[in-house]
């Protein structure tokens, strides 16, 4: 079945007719790819693996909390020492590393993690100490299996969205001495550009149902989506030295198709930009830990088909896009 699927997207989508040049006068810009949730599931793990294999990744965002699959994330680190690895700090997804007695502002009484839309209407009560412990703990979870940390990121956005909890990525990013992920979101910067976004829309159903059952939450939440709050998080980070893309797309999530990839690249901004990618195979198991999003997991396999296409790959030289990681952030603007 997939190789019928890559058949099928390598026939339709494209027709070839002659080799891709570049284009003049297009100024280089950089772009990080991203596979987000490493950890999570079996599948996801098996579609990241793929992906990095297929050099279609120049970074993972690994969620640490499930330790049973950092074994596998060192053997990815060793084979494939170009693919830069960080944490995507979660409490939203599965149980925290730490005792359910050290953070308990945290967890529900089954000791998980809150799911989105709990955690929203919590988000007041939540402790800022049981917060840094738990990610803290993460990253340190990568250091035990001697993984170098190579960035920061968030799980489903809500520490970055929300600016105490962002308050604690920038004090943990300026311990560990990492970047982190660009708070700016493409859709909210450029909403005529990126005006398909899948997770932008779901973020307003989200919202919407909170604002049916916690009106004031809700008003105090949705003032951290505006532009103006991004560029005052990007400010702090500029002035305490912390480097990070300039953009982050995550319009690709939702619409996996080779024509919104490509719309992604040839509207890709100067600078630094960070498109996020969530993976996965058909493999399926027994039971999934709370909070991760079954319902995703046919766009998974989609976006897997869509990313390690060879053929795509050649719009970025097209472009005049340089593929990077974290490491590799221009400092100059910075």
């Amino acid at each position: 079945m997939t190789l019928l699927c890559i058949f099928q997207f390598l026939a339709c989508t494209f027709a070839r007719k002659t080799a891709l040049t570049k284009v003049p006068d297009l100024p280089e810009r950089f772009l990080i790819i991203t596979a987000d949730d490493f950890g999570a599931s079996k599948n996801i793990n098996e579609g990241i693996k793929f992906a990095a294999k297929n050099k279609a990744i120049t970074t993972i965002s690994a969620l640490s909390n499930f330790n049973e699959s950092l074994s596998d994330l060192k053997k990815i680190s060793e084979n494939h020492p170009d693919i830069g690895i960080g944490v995507h700090l979660n409490i939203i997804t599965g149980k925290p590393i730490l005792n359910v007695e050290q953070v308990p502002s945290l967890v529900g009484v089954n000791g998980s993690f809150y799911p989105i839309e709990a955690l929203l209407t919590k988000i007041n009560s939540i402790s800022v100490d049981d917060l840094r412990k738990e990610l803290r703990a993460q990253i340190i979870a990568l250091a035990k299996y001697d993984i170098r940390l190579d960035h920061l990121s968030d799980h489903y956005g809500i520490l970055s969205l929300y600016s105490p909890f962002f308050d604690i990525i920038i004090e943990l990013a300026k311990e560990f001495n990492v970047p982190v992920r660009s708070p700016v979101i493409a859709s909210i910067k450029y909403p005529d550009v990126f005006s398909n976004s899948a997770m932008k829309k779901r973020g307003r159903q989200i919202a919407l149902r909170l604002v049916l059952t916690a009106h004031f939450k809700a008003g105090s939440l949705l003032k951290y989506r505006r532009i103006y709050e991004m560029e005052k998080k990007v400010q702090k980070l500029n002035e305490l030295g912390i480097l990070h893309p300039d953009l982050l797309i995550e319009c690709f999530w939702g619409d996996p198709t080779a024509s919104n990839f490509l719309h992604i690249l040839e509207n890709l901004p100067n600078g630094t930009s960070e498109v996020i990618l969530h993976f996965g195979t058909y493999t399926r198991q027994e039971n999934y830990p709370g909070g991760l999003d079954l319902d995703y997991f046919k766009n998974r396999e989609n976006e897997l088909i869509t990313v390690t296409s060879d053929y795509l790959k050649e719009y970025f030289s097209y472009l005049n896009i340089r593929t990077i990681g974290y490491s590799e952030i221009p400092t100059e603007k910075k």
